[in-house]
Order: C-alpha cells, then structure tokens, then sequence
C-alpha cells in the first residue's frame, strides 16, 4: 500500500509538472500569438513593409505555375518555434496565404518553397535585369572560374544608375563545390555541364541554365549568390564565351 502510495504521489506530481508546463507555454505563446494577428492584419504588403520593417528578416520571389508571389518572412512569433512567420502576397500585392510557424507547418510546406530555397527578391530582380553579351558554358574553366566570371560580369554590365561601387553580384562557392586545386588537393569537386554547351544573354539564364544542368543549388542572399553541393556524379563545370567558341569551329 505505501507503494502504491507513493507511485500515486510521483505520477501526480509529473502531471502537476506536465500542467504547468502546458500552462507556462501557453501564457509564454500569447504576445507572440498577438504579434502573428497583427502581422497578419496587414492585407497590403506595402503597408506591412513600412509597419514592420524591423521584424522583416527576409524578401523572396516565387514563381508558381506562372505568377509571381512575394514572400515576406518575419521574426518567429511562437514559443520555442521551429520556423519563422511567413507572408504570401500575390502579383496584386494582397495577402495570399500564411504561416506562424514555417517549420512546423506541413501544409504551408507543401504548397511553397522551403527555406534552402528562398531567394532575396531585389537581388533576383537584378539578375533578370542584367544583360550580357551572348556567352556559352562548356570546357575548359571550372565552377570556380564561373562564379569569378559572373562577379566581373554583373559588375561590368549591371544598370548605370547605380553607384559604380555599388555595382555586381557577389557569386561564391561552397566548399564541396569549388575546385580544389595543387598536390594535396587534385581532384575537381564541381561540375560537368552534359551538353555542347549552355547560351546565356542575363545574368539570371547564366545562373539558373549551369545551375539545372549540373545538378546544383543556390541560394540568392541580398547582393549574393552562394552556390551550394551538387551529386558527386559530376565532376567539372565549364565556361567559354560564345566568340571564343566561333574560333574553335
């Protein structure tokens, strides 16, 4: 019987322990709660730039079945939350959709991008605005060359309305992605585009035609990309522009 009394008492006392964590989350939940609301209460994107600049973190584009939504991530709002607040506006500007909790919201994952792939939405702006010439991707040059490439490239060729030291892209590579060169280190860790080569006339065609045909991701930061790990299948990315590619022929 004392027992049995005192496991009685142990197991009440983890349910009072229980209790009051399940009560002290939920206190803890309720500004963050009030904070999504308001988030929330902005069906204008405009106005929830101008309103809640502080708490914005990110601005990402996505292109879904051939309209452009924005999403608008926000500071986390929950109590030990696994993601941010997401906002989706559509092409209009009004509020889409939403999430107060991007990582622990399957719904919300399903239908938009996760974080890996977000991209900031003025810097793929200026991909897409920056012309080049005609150039092709193809053998010899590596990925490291590529990225050194597009540096110079959006730099020399990005809009003359911006201050020359504001100018270009910053394009880098990972680690598991550039070559790595000399004795120690001879093998190539990058990749081989499986075409004659790939045409570009934006700096965006350049970034997203290497980065399909390899295998590859990327990730657009303000005023950066970062290309990320690809298959170890590959084994070189290549860059040749399209004048020195008429000589060869």
């Amino acid at each position: 019987m004392k027992r049995m009394i005192m496991a009685l008492g142990c197991v009440a006392g983890a349910l009072a322990v229980f209790a009051l964590l399940a009560a002290l989350s939920i206190v803890l939940d309720i500004p963050g709660g009030k904070r999504f609301h308001r988030y929330c209460s902005y069906s204008d994107m405009k106005a929830l730039m101008v309103a809640e600049k502080d708490d914005i973190t990110a601005t990402l584009d996505y292109d879904r079945d051939g309209t452009n939504y924005t999403l608008v991530v926000l500071k986390p709002c929950r109590f030990l939350a696994s993601g941010p607040v997401v906002l989706v506006y559509g092409p209009d500007g009004r509020l889409f959709d939403r999430t107060g909790d991007e990582g622990d919201d399957g719904r919300f994952q399903r239908e938009w991008p996760r974080p890996w792939n977000w991209r900031h939405a003025e810097t793929v702006r200026r991909l897409k605005a920056i012309t080049m010439p005609e150039v092709y991707f193809y053998a010899p040059v590596t990925m490291k060359d590529f990225v050194e490439y597009m540096s110079r490239a959006t730099k020399d060729f990005d809009s003359p309305d911006i201050p020359l030291e504001s100018r270009g892209i910053t394009f880098v590579c990972a680690d598991s992605v550039a070559a790595k060169t000399g004795p120690e280190k001879p093998k190539l860790e990058t990749a081989l585009i499986p075409c004659d080569g790939i045409g570009a006339t934006t700096a965006w065609d350049a970034l997203t035609n290497v980065c399909n045909s390899v295998g590859c991701r990327f990730k657009v930061y303000s005023g950066k990309v970062e290309i990320g790990k690809m298959p170890e299948k590959y084994d070189q990315v290549h860059i040749l522009n399209s004048s020195s590619r008429r000589k060869q022929q």
